[in-house]
């Protein structure tokens, strides 16, 4: 973990996936994909077939 006055950064855990679902793979067009490098495709995915990949996004 890296820390300072302000700002901790650590690895993911199980209980930040149901967020980073929310934030990444909910919505089919979601606000940040605006800024997004347009050749990277992005696609919703439903929540339960996020949860079968999750082990790749903790720790």
């Amino acid at each position: 973990m890296l820390k300072d006055q302000e700002l901790a950064i650590r690895p993911a855990i199980s209980q930040d996936l149901k967020r980073m679902w929310e934030l990444i793979f909910k919505e089919s067009a979601p606000e940040w994909k605006k800024w997004d490098a347009p050749y990277f495709p992005h696609n919703a995915m439903a929540y339960e077939k996020f949860l079968e990949k999750s082990s790749q996004y903790i720790e």
